[in-house]
């Protein structure tokens, strides 16, 4: 019984590690999870189209796009309020444009930063265009 015992100690503090881990390692990448977002419901209207650009805003240049999503200040940024907001007037992408972010996708800037102490940001992969 006591043989027993130990062995499902074992097995579930191996659970828990194995668990812990694999959570810690699927951290967010701007290259992996938020670029495609960008792509798909930003650069319609803030990309390099200049005729249908808005706010003169380029979200599909790095330079541009890291002014106003960095990792260090994402929570606080204006692009994780306005994709966050239920306010007609300020929500991104606008309602008429019919590509509402899921919940899952409006977290993933928030998830991305900040960067902990210690360990320096994300390389942004590709050259000054992000697309």
């Amino acid at each position: 019984m006591r043989t027993g015992l130990l062995k499902f100690a074992i097995l579930s503090i191996s659970l828990c590690l194995f668990i812990l881990r694999t959570e810690a390692s699927e951290k967010v990448s701007f290259n992996r999870d938020i670029r495609p977002i960008l792509a798909d419901r930003c650069f319609a209207y803030h990309g390099p189209d200049a005729e249908f650009r808005e706010a003169d805003l380029r979200l599909d240049l790095k330079e541009s796009a890291l002014a106003v999503i960095t990792p260090k200040k994402s929570n606080k940024s204006e692009f994780v309020e306005r994709i966050s907001s239920s306010a007609p007037e300020l929500q991104m992408p606008p309602a008429e444009f019919n590509k509402p972010l899921s919940k899952e996708q409006i977290q993933l800037p928030r998830q991305w930063g900040p960067v902990p102490m210690g360990r320096t940001s994300e390389r942004i992969e590709g050259n000054s265009r992000l697309s």
